[in-house]
């Protein structure tokens, strides 16, 4: 195998492919990138095993081959390389790597070991989404998805797609989050909807990939696999099976209590309240509500925090207590200059949205306290 290639344009293909690198391989071949040369370019593809990316690399070559090089060395090398490179790998996959007087021999392996691209074969539907906007809605759900692998399907996001709405969900028993993104979707002949599970984990890694670019991602889902891909990258995992829970019977359709704040107001309240808050025993903050304020109070054996911020309330008077990195979570993830908390009762969960519109719903369980 031999070609060149430009410095910036194979690392910014290491960089992507990278986030499929596993900080403990479970196989050797999964410490590699796989090098394969193409008409006018080189492919690289990473795997730990659950997800797979691959991208094409612009490249002369002049000789074709294939090769399984150590991902992390051979990242760090070219990063380190500017202008143009020249590799080439022998038939014992050994590398000379050549750039600007600087001259580098690495061991790769056989590339045999390596897994086949695992390719969406049985397609169930097909979309596409405007790169930001499933990279921002995708990346504000995820402080909602669960890690507890003993509800596995709670791990995964769910996808749901209907012909002029896209919907993310992610929840973990404590918080439920939301997102639309509104288009024009097609969906397959004579369905209403189409939904998936993906992995929450991987998909996230996925969404970081993407940038401010209104270019579509290509979002492919087949009866077991997913694929998602961009310019010249597809990223590929396996779909999570099972049924996820049904978030429409946990979301209030009515409730008692509304009240109307600004998120800078009650961010900054938030963060330093909770400075003393995680000094306590349950990392407690109190929320009352009177003649149009908001109180938020913690306390801990090493002294009490209470900040007040106006809001447009007018119910009676009312009392409420969340756990405060969990309410933090959901406020951090608005990105809307106002929006409005629903109550029913201090114990009932309490729905975060914007004033106007539905395009997010954060859901967050209150903490039950004796005052």
């Amino acid at each position: 195998m031999h070609f060149l290639v430009n410095a910036s344009d194979i690392n910014a293909g290491m960089s992507l492919v990278s986030h499929a690198l596993s900080v403990r391989p479970m196989r050797q071949a999964y410490e590699g990138v796989l090098i394969e040369t193409a008409d006018e370019g080189i492919f690289l593809t990473c795997t730990d095993g659950e997800m797979t990316i691959r991208t094409r690399v612009n490249a002369t070559v002049s000789e074709e081959g294939v090769a399984l090089m150590p991902a992390k060395l051979f990242g760090e090398l070219l990063r380190k390389l500017s202008g143009e490179i020249d590799i080439s790998i022998d038939k014992r996959f050994r590398a000379d790597i050549k750039a600007q007087g600087s001259n580098t021999n690495m061991a790769g392996t056989d590339a045999s070991d390596f897994p086949d691209v695992p390719e969406v074969c049985d397609r169930e539907f097909e979309i596409e989404v405007p790169q930001v906007k499933l990279r921002d809605a995708v990346g504000r759900i995820m402080f909602a998805v669960s890690t507890d692998e003993t509800r596995r399907i709670l791990t995964g996001i769910l996808m749901e797609v209907f012909p002029q709405e896209l919907r993310f969900v992610g929840l973990d028993g404590f918080r439920l989050a939301l997102q639309r993104v509104e288009g024009e979707y097609a969906l397959p002949a004579g369905k209403e909807s189409v939904s998936a599970v993906i992995p929450g984990r991987i998909l996230g890694e996925f969404a970081r990939m993407l940038g401010e670019s209104e270019e579509p991602v290509r979002v492919v889902c087949g009866k077991n696999r997913f694929m998602l891909g961009f310019e010249d990258t597809c990223c590929y995992t396996s779909l999570l099976t099972g049924e996820f829970i049904n978030y429409k019977q946990i979301l209030p359709s009515v409730w008692k209590s509304e009240v109307k704040l600004r998120r800078e107001d009650f961010i900054g309240a938030i963060e330093r309240a909770s400075l003393m808050a995680r000094e306590g025993k349950n990392n407690l903050l109190r929320l009352s509500l009177t003649d149009s304020e908001m109180t938020i109070t913690a306390n801990a054996e090493r002294g009490t925090a209470l900040e007040k911020i106006p809001v447009s309330y007018s119910e009676q008077e009312f009392r409420i207590a969340f756990n405060a990195r969990y309410l933090f979570d959901v406020i951090r993830n608005v990105y809307t200059e106002e929006m409005c908390m629903r109550f029913n009762s201090s114990v009932s969960p309490c729905t975060i949205a914007p004033l106007e519109g539905d395009q997010f719903i954060y859901l967050v369980l209150p903490v039950r306290v004796l005052d």
